[in-house]
Parts: C-alpha cells; structure tokens; sequence
C-alpha cells in the first residue's frame, strides 16, 4: 500500500512539473491565465448553468433520501 502512495505522489509531482512547464512554453503569464478563469465564472451563462446544476443535484439527493427512507 506505501508502495502504490508513492508512486502516485510521484505521478503527481511529474504532471505538476510538465503542466507548469507547459504553461510557461506557452508564454502565458499565470495572471492571465487567472483573469480568464474569473472571466468564465462570472459570466451570466455559467452563473445560470451552475445554478441549474445545482438544483438537478438538489432534486437528486432528495430522491435518494427519500429512497433509503422507505427501506
């Protein structure tokens, strides 16, 4: 079981690596990169998605509770 943890630790250590490296190939500043994410999550069509997302999630659990109630 150590063994599989520290190979994962390694997977992710090496990822992080290629995706910071990648990032810097690409010449984008990571400010940009953070503006952009703050663009996508203001953004009136994501803001009704989430909530509509949201309220599917909402019904669902519901209906399970609801389900292992009656059992």
């Amino acid at each position: 079981m150590r063994k599989n943890t520290v190979i994962v630790a390694i997977l992710v250590v090496a990822a992080y690596l290629v995706g910071t490296a990648t990032g810097k190939a690409r010449g984008r500043d990571y400010e940009d990169l953070r503006h952009q994410v703050e663009r996508i999550w203001k953004s009136p069509d994501a803001k009704k998605s989430r909530r509509k997302l949201a309220k599917k999630a909402g019904k669902k659990i519901e209906k399970a509770r609801k389900g292992l109630s009656r059992k």
